[in-house]
């Protein structure tokens, strides 16, 4: 391959509100808080500042938050700030890296489809179940260590491995291999090394105890044709006053070579990430070695994307790839990882936080038993919605019925459809009748500050439930774990 190739990896997520928009997008129009001609991650930080009682801002600036024109800048304008920016092509702020490696690496490497492989990880579970395949258990410990758990705090990882033949990438040349398994990458002009004082053994087969065929003298000069590499044990193919045998790789210096020039392609380099339509497409371009290089070439391309441009929710779109000899097409299919929430909030026009928050509040939940309710262990993310979201048989306007758990459980599948970076928590709040007991509640991360959001806030809390703080008069807490 005598030039670059472009290369699409399409991978599927859903994306945070944080991103640079060219100015042609949004030319002075509402969300432009800071008036520098681009939607930004800095006008949703004034925006929300504002909203937490961090700082002012000024009239004209407020006639810029008020995205919904309702004449208040409130909470439900940051709701429509962010489902903007979600709505737009944007490219994503990234830092390319690119690996190259020739050990440690499998034959599934070997066989992966250059267009295949590409993928995002956001803990170091599925780093490694991502490089798993393909590398070696030293290899993928080395890069654990290097995106460990503290690194997925705020960035998430894309992925790319990709092994290259030089076989398939020859200049002036052919690699050929013999079924003795040495090679042609090795020939060349050489002479007996600086430890051979008395001769270097002809032997008859490539192993030190078959016989000797004859020496080449210290310092004579011959030619090397097929070698299987340099080491000691591995031996080359020679001749040498009409003796052909094989000479101890480990006992020849080379002088010069008559090797194929055989170019690996050994790097990938990142060009752009870029959002569109719940899909994320990462292009990069593959180079041809500046020097020669003789062995198989294994690159893992990476590109770290801050948590900030990435919103790393099972919110996640399914995309399939079809890819053909000029162009890559993708044909994507939108399937939502919450059916049962995002029914019910099609049913109800539920747009905002607040609307799932109260529909799934004790004013429309009745409060009942449910029989894994001390053991979260038993619990998922999804089995605890469904019980509620069924519960209903049906019926949009039944109420649901369900306990803590469940409640939080619904709100939080609505609050990630919605855009928001929510976690369903496991843990003990004090009761009205003294002591601790079991709850669940929902924890959501908005600009670096964690709320709690309790829909069952009449039973243990007495509180407003909505948008609460840990450490909150009404909110005293034991926090235990998150459900997945």
């Amino acid at each position: 391959m005598n030039n670059k190739k472009l290369l699409s990896m399409v991978l599927s997520a859903a994306m945070a509100a944080t991103s640079i928009f060219p100015a042609t997008v949004y030319a002075a129009v509402s969300g432009d808080i800071n008036g520098d001609g681009v939607l930004t991650s800095a006008d949703l930080d004034i925006l929300q500042g504002y909203i937490l009682g961090k700082h002012d801002i000024t009239e004209e600036q407020a006639k810029l938050a008020d995205l919904n024109a309702d004449q208040s800048v409130d909470i439900y304008d940051v709701t429509a700030l962010r489902k903007k920016i979600l709505a737009t092509d944007r490219t994503l702020s990234f830092k390319s890296v690119t690996d190259r490696m020739n050990d440690g690496i499998t034959d599934a490497l070997k066989k992966l489809d250059f267009q295949a492989g590409g993928t995002v990880v956001k803990s170091t579970a599925e780093l490694k179940t991502a490089l798993s395949p393909y590398f070696s258990e030293t290899v993928v410990n080395n890069y654990l260590k290097k995106y460990n758990d503290a690194f997925f705090k705020d960035s998430v990882l894309l992925v790319k491995p990709a092994y290259f033949d030089p076989a398939k990438y020859t200049k002036n040349g052919t690699l050929t291999k013999l079924s003795c398994g040495c090679d042609n990458s090795y020939a060349g002009l050489y002479t007996t090394g600086p430890t051979v004082d008395q001769g270097l053994n002809i032997r008859k087969e490539h192993d030190f105890n078959s016989a000797s065929l004859g020496q080449i003298p210290p310092g004579a000069k011959f030619n090397i044709t097929y070698a299987h590499g340099t080491a000691n044990g591995d031996f080359g193919h020679v001749t040498y006053n009409n003796i052909s045998g094989y000479v101890n790789m480990a006992f020849v210096t080379k002088l010069s070579s008559t090797a194929p020039e055989t170019i690996a392609v050994p790097d990938i380099k990142v060009d752009s990430v870029k959002y569109s339509k719940g899909t994320v497409t990462v292009s990069a371009t593959e180079y041809n070695a500046s020097s020669n290089v003789s062995f198989a070439a294994a690159v893992l391309a990476q590109a770290v994307v801050p948590k900030k441009d990435y919103y790393a929710s099972k919110a996640q779109w399914t995309v399939t790839t079809t890819t053909t000899t000029t162009t890559t097409t993708t044909t994507t299919t939108t399937t939502c990882p919450y059916p049962l929430a995002k029914t019910r909030m099609e049913q109800k026009n539920i747009k905002t936080l607040k609307d799932a928050f109260y529909d799934c509040s004790t004013k429309n939940v009745t409060a009942v038993y449910v029989e894994w309710e001390k053991d979260a262990s038993k619990l998922t993310l999804q089995k605890a919605a469904d019980y509620g979201f069924n519960s209903r048989n049906g019926n949009a306007n039944a109420v649901a019925k369900g306990n803590c758990y469940v409640l939080a459980a619904m709100f939080c599948e609505m609050a990630k459809l919605l855009g928001y970076d929510a976690h369903l928590i496991s843990g003990q709040v004090p009761l009205l009748a003294g002591g601790y007991g079991p709850h669940g509640w929902v924890e959501i991360i908005d600009n670096g500050t964690t709320y709690v959001y309790d829909p069952d806030y009449t039973l243990e809390t007495g509180g407003n439930g909505f948008a609460l703080t840990y450490g909150h008069t009404v909110w005293p807490l034991e926090k235990i774990s998150e459900i997945k």
